[in-house]
């Protein structure tokens, strides 16, 4: 890293080079969820995963997922048009749990998963590159979650 890297380049590099960049797509995902789909979508839907390009999205009951199929190509191109540098493959939609305590604009995480201090110093040591203070404090936040619910899977 140069001495004068921009705090985005210096997270890009972070998230790839230590494999958090899906992590925090899905973060980002979450967070923004209500803008990207709308109220009434979001209130039945949760985003729960990226996996091999796929975007893996919990609905509550099986109404819901019929109307979402006929939605898919909508909802896929107003995710791209939005966050334009996810390269998703396509949506795939399951029923299952939302979590309960969802704000989009909260600082509250989409999945509770303990995490020790040993993995928050080193979510700490990750994030240190990282010149703004706020940033840099939610950066290390998501990295201690990616790493604590890496760890809470095995």
């Amino acid at each position: 890293m140069h001495a004068f890297s921009s705090s985005g380049s210096v997270i890009k590099e972070i998230s790839q080079s230590h494999g958090f960049a899906t992590r925090l797509w899905e973060y980002r995902l979450q967070k923004q969820w209500n803008a990207l789909v709308g109220e009434v979508v979001a209130a039945h839907t949760w985003p729960a995963r990226i996996k091999f390009r796929k975007l893996h999205v919990a609905v509550d009951n099986s109404v819901w997922l019929h109307q979402l199929l006929y939605l898919k190509a909508t909802l896929m191109e107003n995710i791209q048009a939005q966050m334009e540098e996810l390269q998703l493959e396509d949506i795939i939609f399951r029923i299952g749990e939302l979590p309960e305590a969802r704000e989009d604009a909260g600082d509250a995480p989409a999945e509770q998963v303990a995490v020790s201090p040993d993995v928050e110093k080193a979510a700490r040591e990750y994030a240190q590159g990282v010149n703004d203070d706020k940033l840099r404090d939610s950066l290390s936040r998501v990295i201690a979650r990616a790493l604590s619910s890496e760890q809470h899977s095995k």
